[in-house]
C-alpha cells in the first residue's frame, strides 16, 4: 500500500465530508429563511441539526478507531447499519411536514448540482486503486460507473431545470439512474468486504472502509447522496407550489 496516497484519500474524504455538511446547512439556512422563521428558532434548529450531524460523524470515528468495523464476521452488517441508520432517520424526517416543506422551497437544479461530489468519490476510488487499498472492483476501470452521474449532474441542473426549465421525465430519469448508480456502488463495496458476504477475491478488498474517515462513506456520504435523489424524485413527482403557498399565507 502507498502510505502517501493513504493519506492524501483521507484528506479528501475529510474535505469531502465537512464540505457537505456545510453545504447542508446552508440548504437548510437557505430554506428556513424563506419560510420566515424568527432568527432565534431559525439558529437554534440549524445548531440542532449540524451537531446532530458531526456527533453522528464523531461516533463513527470513534468506532472505527476502537476496531468496531473490522470484524470480518461482522464487517458487512455493521457497515450496512452505519448507513441504514442515517437513512432511516432521513426516511423519519421525511414524515415531518415542516421538513418536507423546508426542502421544497430548495431549488431542483441545487439538488442536482449537489451530485457533482461523487466526482471526488470516483476519483478518489481511482487514486487508491492506484494505492493498492481500494479494489479495482470499485472503481470505474471495472464495476463502478458512478462518475457518469457526478459528471453529468451541473450540466443535468442546468439542462433541465435552470434558466425557467422544468423537464420532469429527463429529472426522474437522471435521478433513478442515480439512485441505481449509487446503490450498485454501495453493494460493491459491501461485497468487496473480507467475510462470509464477500462476492470479490480481489486483491485488496475493501477494509479500508472500516477505518476513519473511510467509514464516512457508508455512513454519510452515501446515505445523504441517495436522500438528496429521493428529494429531488418528490418533487418531480408531485404538484409544484400549491401546498407551499398554503403554508405562507399566499393564494
Amino acid at each position: 500500500m502507498d502510505g502517501t496516497l493513504f493519506l492524501i484519500g483521507q484528506l479528501i474524504i475529510t474535505m469531502l465530508t465537512l464540505g457537505l455538511a456545510s453545504s447542508i446547512y446552508y440548504g437548510l439556512a437557505y430554506a428556513f429563511g424563506k419560510l420566515h422563521l424568527p432568527a432565534p428558532q431559525r439558529e437554534q434548529l440549524l445548531r440542532f441539526i449540524i451537531t446532530g450531524i458531526y456527533f453522528w460523524l464523531a461516533i463513527l470515528a470513534l468506532l472505527a478507531y476502537m476496531g468496531y468495523f473490522y470484524q470480518p464476521d461482522t464487517a458487512f452488517i455493521r457497515l450496512l447499519l452505519a448507513f441504514g441508520v442515517p437513512f432511516s432517520a432521513f426516511l423519519l424526517l421525511l414524515l415531518s411536514r415542516f421538513f418536507r416543506l423546508a426542502m421544497k422551497i430548495l431549488p431542483i437544479r441545487w439538488l442536482t448540482y449537489f451530485q457533482a461530489c461523487r466526482i471526488i468519490t470516483e476519483l478518489f476510488f481511482w487514486m487508491g486503486m492506484k494505492g493498492n487499498y481500494v479494489p479495482v472492483q470499485m472503481t470505474f476501470e471495472w464495476l463502478n460507473y458512478d462518475i457518469v452521474v457526478g459528471a453529468t449532474a451541473l450540466m443535468a441542473g442546468y439542462v433541465f431545470f435552470g434558466q425557467g426549465r422544468f423537464r420532469r421525465f429527463e429529472g426522474l430519469l437522471w435521478n433513478t439512474f442515480g439512485i441505481a448508480s449509487l446503490a450498485n456502488a454501495l453493494l460493491i463495496s459491501l461485497f468487496s468486504l473480507p467475510g462470509q458476504y464477500r462476492a470479490f477475491a480481489t486483491v485488496p478488498d475493501s477494509a479500508f472502509l472500516t477505518l476513519a474517515p473511510f467509514v464516512w462513506l457508508p455512513g454519510f456520504v452515501f446515505p445523504v447522496a441517495i436522500g438528496v435523489h429521493i428529494l429531488s424524485l418528490r418533487e418531480l413527482l408531485r404538484p409544484q407550489g400549491r401546498q407551499l403557498r398554503k403554508f405562507l399565507g399566499r393564494k
